[in-house]
């Protein structure tokens, strides 16, 4: 049975190999994040260990990471694989484990089939920044076995697998502090290890140890959010507000637990504007169920187990203490789905398997239940196949997501796509017009369609909405000088400046405005302070091997240093023709003129596919070359 739950989960998610990583935590997290690039195990321990990142400190997370970046590199199928391998072997682990605490096989067996097959838990699944998820779910689910073994025969050694589950489950994800809280529900039912005063106080005592693992992983992920920033809505909402979203958030999870339609990656938070007497009748409904449970305690315990496991594991995410923006995540439901999974095949078994012919239709209606899941799961999967894809679909089942809308467009900007992400970052401006985002981007969308001074207004109204917005100064310098206003784009950027001299894309603009200027040293100097900062930074690249390779000044030039720095910028990634065009500019100024021409013509034919002012400029200098002789610019240092 735990083979075969295996093989259903590989079956859901084995698509994943073909998946992108997206742009949603996917590139901090994974692609770009330094602490996954260790140069020793000591310095993996270190890192991991060591330090904090995007609001979480996670160092197992971190660790196997490390691991998936060293056997796969950056391919996202090494990761996405690994996500799924480990919540195929979560829900093997967990169907053993309650197997041994309640000796019904068949309903363990269902209970980690909805685990390893709800739409639900996709995005834990199919989200390659989320391995916390699947990990620390592997880690629950040992450790609920490991318990069981411990209950059975308690002992010293198997009370330390306990909590060194716990311990490693934990520093997976800080969700698992409530896992000694579970442990207590199980000493309930099905264990019946409360009895009497002397078996509560015992019980009581062995968690101790487990209780104090989860206040310290508290007291830390409060601390090191706080420091991120992380919590400043919190500063926003008052106490009141979160409590209703808390309520509202409960139902919405119940409604998906049973009908699982019409999941999105993020739904934005309501704040003010959700309807209290929706919120008042999610808490109804919250409020009648936890009564029945608990009223039916004794003749049916397993209802208040899993009634209270479900909604016990929920309370770190409710909100009540609001991290991010979002109202909810279908990635918390994660493990507390599992309690009202044992809540209801338990109970099904109590009212319709008293005899053969209903135990029949129990396990008949529980097949076709999981293949309805893995259907819906798999098609859900589908949706996390690239960022377009991801996004178009939460634009498609929520209402007014500025965020969602936001994305969208980011994502079909990256894909030039550009009339359409037009439309999206201005859906998402009207949507949230107190943000600056959504204007910076409709700039980018609008400068790229060659639509300058519509830009620079895009920009301007970035600034009115966040006068303290860090890239549109930058962006609307960029566009001042596409509009042949460099001045003015030097007096955008002169306050930005002074709040962040140290970015890389300040200093890019930067060098970009003194090049328009006329100021090619200075241009030079900002350039290289851009690529100290991020030397994979490769438009910076090509930019400074163009000025290098082909100033009016000749104390400028640097023929050796341009052609090092183009090479450079082309091995970063496929060949561009702006990259190539600058390198044959600088194989020409270092008297390589062959070379000069057989690079230029690769450039004409890569941008007669998109850049025809482009193609036909590299076919001007490509005459000068096959005469031996190199370009020198004349009116702007500038890449053109």
């Amino acid at each position: 049975m735990a083979a075969l739950l295996v093989v259903a989960t590989f079956a859901v998610y084995g698509q994943v190999i073909g998946h992108e990583f997206v742009d949603y935590d996917d590139l901090q997290v994974i692609v770009w994040n330094e602490n996954l690039r260790p140069h020793s195990l000591a310095d993996a321990f270190a890192r991991a260990f060591g330090s904090t990142f995007y609001a979480n400190w996670i160092p197992v997370t971190t660790l196997s990471l490390q691991l998936d970046r060293a056997l796969w590199g950056e391919r996202p199928a090494g990761v996405l694989l690994g996500n799924a391998a480990l919540h195929a072997a979560a829900s093997a682990v967990l169907f053993l484990a309650l197997a041994r605490l309640t000796g019904a096989v068949g309903r363990s067996a269902f209970v980690a089939g909805v685990f390893a097959l709800h739409p639900l838990h996709v995005e834990s699944v199919a989200w390659a920044a989320e391995r916390k998820d699947p990990l620390s779910g592997l880690f629950f689910a040992l450790g609920l076995l490991a318990f069981a073994r411990y209950a059975e025969r308690p002992g010293a050694l198997r009370h330390l697998a306990v909590c060194a589950c716990h311990l490693l489950g934990l520093l997976a994800k800080p969700v698992m502090v409530t896992f000694p809280f579970v442990l207590l529900l199980l000493d309930a039912w099905p264990l019946r290890r409360l009895g009497t005063r002397a078996q509560r106080r015992l019980a009581l005592v062995e968690k101790l140890p487990l209780f104090a693992l989860s206040a310290g992983a508290s007291a830390v992920t409060l601390a090191v959010q706080a420091e991120s920033g992380a919590m400043r809505q919190a500063v926003r909402l008052s106490l009141a507000t979160r409590g209703w979203n808390a309520l509202d958030a409960c139902g919405a999870y119940l409604r998906d637990a049973f009908w699982p339609t019409g999941l999105a990656v993020f739904y934005p938070h309501p704040l003010d504007a959700l309807p209290v007497s929706r919120a008042l009748a999610s808490g109804t409904v919250l409020l009648v169920l936890t009564a029945l449970a608990l009223a039916r305690r004794r003749r049916e315990p397993w209802l208040a187990t899993g009634w209270l496991w479900f909604l016990g594991m929920l309370v770190p995410t409710l909100g009540l203490v609001q991290v991010g923006m979002q109202a909810r995540a279908d990635r918390y439901t994660y493990l507390p789905l599992v309690g009202l999974t044992i809540a209801v095949a338990w109970q099904a078994e109590q009212l319709g398997g008293r005899s053969a012919r209903g135990r029949r239709a129990l396990a008949v209606a529980a097949g076709a239940a999981l293949l309805a899941l893995a259907a819906a799961s798999a098609l859900q999967v589908g949706h996390w196949r690239d960022a377009v894809s991801l996004h178009e679909q939460a634009v498609r089942v929520t209402r007014d997501n500025f965020m969602e809308h936001h994305r969208l467009a980011r994502a079909l900007l990256e894909r030039d796509r550009l009339v359409e992400a037009e439309y999206h970052f201005r859906r998402s401006a009207e949507i949230e017009p107190r943000r600056g985002d959504p204007s910076v981007g409709l700039g980018d969308a609008l400068l790229r369609q060659g639509r300058v001074e519509e830009a620079v207004h895009a920009y301007r109204r970035a600034l009115e909405a966040e006068p303290l917005h860090r890239d549109a100064p930058i962006h609307l310098g960029i566009a001042l000088v596409r509009a042949g206003r460099p001045r003015e784009a030097l007096e955008a950027l002169r306050g930005t400046l002074a709040r962040s001299g140290d970015d890389p894309a300040l200093l890019l603009a930067l060098a970009r405005v003194h090049a328009a200027l006329g100021h090619p040293r200075a241009s030079v100097r900002h350039y290289r302070e851009a690529l100290r900062l991020r030397p994979e930074l490769d438009v910076a690249a090509t930019e400074l091997a163009w000025i290098l390779a082909t100033s009016p000044e000749p104390s400028v030039r640097d023929p050796d240093e341009a052609i090092r720095l183009a090479e450079g910028a082309l091995r970063a990634e496929p060949p561009r023709a702006a990259a190539l065009d600058a390198l044959a500019a600088a194989y020409a100024a270092a008297g390589r003129f062959d070379a000069a021409a057989a690079t230029a013509r690769e450039a004409a034919r890569l941008a007669a596919r998109g850049d025809p002012a482009l193609a036909a400029a590299v076919q001007a200098r490509l005459e000068l070359y096959l005469t031996a002789r190199p370009y020198v610019a004349a009116g702007g240092d500038r890449y053109p």
